[in-house]
């Protein structure tokens, strides 16, 4: 397309490209005007060291050795899937009645899905520049994003301090197998002595009860690794908004008026052509 012709259009129709563009960020402007504002609250945290509350660092005696009390990358995004989970979303909407806030029909066969939308589009989180978790909550309710933004962050760590015990709870029920087993075993010998000493049993006897103050060593000290060291340091913690985050009413004035201006081109372009195909 020639650029003349552009130019020559739109010197002739200037007026009514005006029109169109006045009349499509007067519309944008006054349809932003009217929408809810929606405030932004955000919480940062970072992974902490998963060994932190693990017996291997409980018990170290050598703290000559440096150690790491935050934790990296992987554990970062570890954290951010149980965020981001689909487990983490149905909790929020449950415990805060979301449903309700946004004010949607629960007899609705749909409602579940509407809320969890709803959810998800005023929820999102990533890592920012420096490699941490950022959760951002939009809410037309300034108070209620800042305590969904930091309950978030608080059932991350619940969820990931869980998860962990839980690992440490089967270790200890397979040492406490094998602690009753053991003993069941030391008795068993005791009672074959007591018909007779035998070098054999003797040593067995000691060697295994040996292996009942190390198993019972252990035992001790996975149970106090089953603790609530948390799995994350909160960097910022949420707090409600000042202002309102959207909508931005003079950035959407000014793309309106961008959009309206291109298509009146066109739209101007396009009746230039069907007037000059009539008159030939």
């Amino acid at each position: 397309m020639n650029v003349d012709i552009v130019f020559e259009v739109i010197r002739k129709r200037w007026k009514q490209a005006a029109i169109l563009v006045l009349l499509g960020s007067l519309a944008t402007g006054v349809i932003l005007f009217i929408q809810k504002p929606y405030f932004r609250s955000s919480a940062v945290f970072t992974a902490a060291n998963p060994n932190l509350g693990d017996r291997s660092n409980i018990y170290r005696t050598e703290f000559w050795e440096q150690y790491f009390y935050y934790g990296g990358e992987f554990d970062n995004d570890r954290l951010m899937a149980l965020a981001r989970s689909e487990e983490m979303c149905r909790f929020m909407v449950d415990s805060f009645r979301l449903m309700k806030h946004y004010k949607i029909d629960s007899s609705n066969v749909r409602a579940a899905y509407l809320a969890d939308y709803e959810y998800k589009e005023n929820v999102h989180i990533h890592k920012n520049e420096f490699g941490h978790v950022k959760v951002n909550v939009w809410d037309t309710d300034k108070q209620l994003a800042a305590a969904i933004a930091n309950a978030i962050v608080t059932r991350t760590n619940q969820k990931s301090v869980a998860s962990s015990n839980n690992m440490k709870l089967e270790i200890l029920q397979k040492l406490q197998h094998d602690f009753n087993t053991q003993k069941d075993t030391l008795q068993q010998i005791e009672q074959q002595l007591q018909l007779g000493a035998d070098a054999f049993l003797l040593a067995r006897k000691t060697d295994i009860i040996n292996r009942l103050n190390e198993t019972e060593k252990l035992i001790q000290q996975f149970n106090t690794s089953v603790n609530n060291v948390s799995s994350l340091f909160v960097i910022e913690e949420a707090l409600p908004a000042l202002k309102k985050d959207k909508p931005k009413i003079i950035a959407g004035v000014i793309m309106a008026a961008v959009v309206s201006f291109i298509f009146s081109v066109l739209l101007l372009l396009f009746v230039e052509w069907r007037s000059r195909s009539k008159a030939s």
